[in-house]
């Protein structure tokens, strides 16, 4: 066969409209996401935009043998993603596709030799003193925030004044939070605002992609409609994995609005942090079958006295029945007394009951709060802003899909948590306990097959249950509860 000299990326590539817009964006800015929803070729443009990359660095600046990354959260869905894809799509003429103890796939020389080096982030303190003209990430939310900031660090390359990362994504994952804050919501940190006009996010639906076949569409359009505004929309507000997809505006109201009277029974749920935010919520009980959070303080850097003086302030001229403290406040110590002890010498000096161990059992705590909000007994005020930008946030452990998987800035929820698990002790079944040994016996190896099937089989777990009644059971609890 002839030696190529030329790449032709246009026809090589064909790209989607989508797609050709995504490398539009790459190339007048540092920082883009591309997605959202399924079916939009994420994976696909993510690999052949990194051979865009280094051929464009050899084409354009004269720079032999560049490095860029293209990396998964871990192996087997980077052999799944792009390599297994790489081994047929990627011409021999092209490259090499290299998969001994280092993983790359390595462009032609006539082509400038450039490397895509293939990388799992299990541990991406191994990449410490790597250095990448661009990097490609892969389902940028199932990874934590820490992850991008690190790698962020090793984009640097001699002659390349702009790397680039890139990265592909559906919505929902342990990096949801940051990811939509960045390239969704367009909220960043302080110390990311001087770059923020770098950030863009290109779209991408099922819709833009006319590669896609009749069966796979079939699947899309016969999901339940609040499936489909997560895998056809892409809507970032409700996600696959989301914890709590029954929260909704209509469970937050005004505090004025809750009916509170001055004998209303009221506790308060307390996270301990001193770096990490300490984080406080107030409930009250305008009658039996309702509970209202009308309060929320979160702030770190706050002493164990400062914190308490603070729940004490806001809590003037009311009649608190109970203060439910995270359990790491019984043990940790600054000093000779524990964080509790030294909270409660405040307390008693103005008028709050001692505090008392929170119940922490995580799932039974999840999802009470869960069966709270889907039977409406629960109403949170809309002077928490906290608590009501973190439960959307809240998504399935994938390794304990009864539980939540932890991050920061998850702390106004475990107040929330410690106030109404420990207010009311009667474990609640976690309705996902069939759900991983269902996806397991499926024998399935898509990323995204997966995650609609554990959505369906979620449906139809929750579809067995009845509406959660508050009868006599309800009742007897809140009196127990009220004898703590």
């Amino acid at each position: 066969m002839a030696r190529q000299k030329e790449i032709s990326l246009g026809q090589l590539i064909g790209p989607t409209e989508k797609q050709k817009e995504f490398l539009k964006a790459v190339a007048e800015h540092d920082f883009v996401l591309y997605g959202g929803a399924a079916g939009g070729g994420k994976s696909y443009i993510l690999r052949w935009a990194l051979i865009w990359l280094l051929y464009g660095a050899y084409k354009q600046l004269g720079l032999r043998n560049v490095v860029a990354m293209l990396c998964c959260e871990d192996y087997p869905s980077l052999y799944d993603r792009q390599i297994s894809k790489i081994q047929t799509e990627f011409p021999p003429w092209l490259g090499k596709l290299k998969l001994g103890d280092v993983k790359g796939f390595h462009l032609a020389e006539q082509f400038g030799g450039g490397i895509i080096a293939l990388r799992n982030l299990n541990d991406p303190s191994k990449y410490l003193s790597a250095e990448f003209a661009a990097i490609g990430l892969d389902e940028a939310t199932k990874n934590e925030q820490k992850v991008f900031d690190f790698l962020r660090l090793r984009l640097r390359w001699p002659g390349v004044e702009r790397p680039k990362f890139i990265g592909g994504t559906n919505w929902g994952g342990v990096g949801h939070k940051w990811a939509k804050a960045y390239w969704y919501d367009r909220d960043f940190p302080e110390e990311l605002k001087p770059i923020e006009k770098q950030f863009a996010f290109v779209p991408a639906l099922a819709t833009d992609n006319p590669h896609l076949s009749k069966n796979y569409w079939l699947q899309l359009r016969t999901l339940p409609i609040e499936m489909q505004k997560i895998y056809v929309e892409g809507n970032a507000n409700i996600f696959a994995g989301q914890y709590f997809d029954v929260f909704g505006l209509e469970h937050i109201k005004p505090p004025q609005e809750f009916g509170l009277k001055p004998w209303s029974t009221r506790w308060i749920g307390v996270d301990w942090g001193f770096k990490h935010p300490a984080s406080a919520h107030w409930f009250a009980q305008p009658n039996s079958d309702l509970v209202v959070t009308y309060r929320e303080e979160v702030k770190a850097g706050l002493t164990p006295t400062e914190l308490a003086t603070r729940i004490c302030d806001l809590s003037e001229g009311e009649d608190i029945a109970e203060v439910y403290l995270s359990p790491d406040a019984f043990r940790n110590t600054t000093g000779q007394d524990t964080i509790a002890e030294q909270m409660n010498k405040v307390f008693k000096a103005r008028g709050l009951p001692m505090p008392a161990e929170a119940e922490d059992e995580r799932p039974s705590g999840w999802a009470m709060m869960y069966d709270y909000l889907r039977a409406k007994k629960w109403l949170i005020g809309n002077n928490c802003p906290q608590l009501i930008k973190t439960l959307p946030m809240l998504t399935r452990d994938e390794k304990k899909v009864e539980d939540c998987v932890k991050f920061d800035g998850d702390d106004a929820a475990d107040s929330a948590r410690y106030g109404l698990r420990s207010r009311f002790r009667v474990a609640t079944p976690p309705l996902e306990v069939r759900l991983q040994s269902q996806i397991e016996a499926m024998k399935l190896t898509d990323p995204t097959i997966v995650a609609i099937q554990s959505s369906v089989l979620m449906a139809k777990e929750r579809r067995k249950l009845q509406p959660i009644r508050f009868g006599r059971k309800f009742r007897a609890a809140h009196h127990v509860g009220r004898q703590l």
